[in-house]
């Protein structure tokens, strides 16, 4: 269950979180959290509704179950009309669910007049790739 610690390790550091807050928050020890971070043990059922809960996430979410994603992938298909929707997309709606401020922002963005927005939307763009060349 690799999945369920890498999940839970990405919405650890979302919040900026030690393993030490966690685990405080859960009422469970840092190395209990190392353990289900790293898939050396699984936690509980009673951990992962807590998990689940604290995170505001659902549990087929933490265990990489994907059905949900199915369901989010037939809406779009079918309110848009097609099937060039791949799993990057998902991910990328994955993403932003998780961040409601930047999902917020982008929809802020997109409701600008077009020239407005294609010049933020340039800024945006060159700003991020500068960060992923310097960060690699």
């Amino acid at each position: 269950m690799k999945q369920l610690g890498d999940r839970l390790k990405w919405l650890r550091k979302e919040r900026n979180w030690t393993q030490e807050q966690l685990a405080q928050k859960l009422n469970v020890s840092r190395s209990q959290i190392s353990k289900w971070e790293n898939g050396d043990q699984l936690p509980d059922i009673k951990s992962i509704e807590e998990i689940s809960n604290l995170f505001n996430v659902s549990i087929d979410f933490l265990l990489g179950r994907n059905h949900v994603t199915k369901e989010i992938l037939h809406e779009i298909q079918r309110t848009y009309g097609t099937d060039d929707i791949d799993e990057e997309l998902l991910e990328v709606i994955r993403y932003l669910k998780q961040n409601p401020k930047l999902a917020r922002s982008l929809y802020v963005l997109q409701s600008l007049p077009a020239k407005k927005r294609k010049r933020i939307e340039t800024i945006v763009i060159t700003t991020i790739q500068e960060l992923l060349r310097a960060f690699e």
